[in-house]
């Protein structure tokens, strides 16, 4: 598992606007090794973690992740993105979707929105934060 640097950015700039996430219901989906997440809970907001339930090795990295930080109270959940499932359906409203890097593999990007077009249903104000890395292919010479 890897932090990586788009994870560091949205860190930021949860740091830069913790005065607003206290008692925020936030959700980061793709968390990985959750940085975002964790600041965002040790800013006082209600965080869920969560990754794919395909994963159980990234959610395991989610819990290690909550330990470490002293944050037991964090509740990691396998939401796997564009599947409709009974952890996606229990989640109350959110406030805030954290999307750290998530938008890398074009063939995601519908199942990414699904899911948080599904979130909008519950709570037609929440905000989607994402930071993402405009990657290139190089091309290959025929």
């Amino acid at each position: 598992m890897y932090v990586w640097p788009c994870a560091v950015v949205l860190a930021q700039y949860l740091w830069f606007h913790r005065r607003s996430l206290p008692g925020k219901a936030v959700l980061e989906i793709g968390a990985g090794v959750s940085l975002p997440g964790i600041v965002a809970a040790k800013c006082g907001a209600k965080v869920t973690l969560s990754d794919s339930a395909e994963l159980p090795h990234c959610l395991e990295i989610c819990r290690q992740s909550c330990r470490m930080n002293h944050l037991p109270q964090v509740p990691v959940l396998g939401l796997t993105w564009g599947h409709v499932s009974q952890d996606l359906l229990g989640l109350p409203p959110q406030d805030i979707v954290l999307a750290s890097d998530v938008f890398f593999e074009p063939e995601d990007f519908e199942d990414i929105l699904t899911t948080v077009y599904f979130l909008m249903q519950k709570n037609p104000r929440v905000q989607l934060w994402s930071t993402y890395q405009v990657r290139r292919a190089l091309a290959v010479p025929a």
